[in-house]
């Protein structure tokens, strides 16, 4: 994860220096972390983006993953998979207008 190759991916063209400063703090932040509380403090993280008005694509989102799974096992990497399908799920219905109630 030390290695900021992620930065190259053509995802980030034309990204905003406010959504890019998020992306690095979050990726710098998960530094170290186990994958359990990196994936805890992704989803905190990008919640908090969100109230600030920072919401990431799927492909910004799928970026962020990609560089968080380096150096895991295939098992942290499958349940880590399993919650962004996940997430994918709570952000069709919250598009579509569907609630869990």
């Amino acid at each position: 994860m030390s290695n900021n190759k992620w930065m190259d991916d053509p995802v980030l063209e034309g990204i905003s220096n406010e959504k890019l400063e998020m992306l690095t703090k979050i990726i710098e932040g998960a530094k170290g972390m186990e994958p359990k509380q990196m994936l805890t403090y992704f989803i905190q993280q990008s919640n908090a983006a969100g109230k600030q008005g920072i919401n990431f694509t799927n492909s910004e989102t799928d970026l962020i993953l990609n560089v968080l799974k380096e150096g895991m096992t295939p098992e942290e990497i499958k349940r880590i998979d399993t919650v962004k399908r996940i997430m994918a799920m709570l952000e069709k219905n919250k598009r579509t207008g569907k609630n869990s109630k």
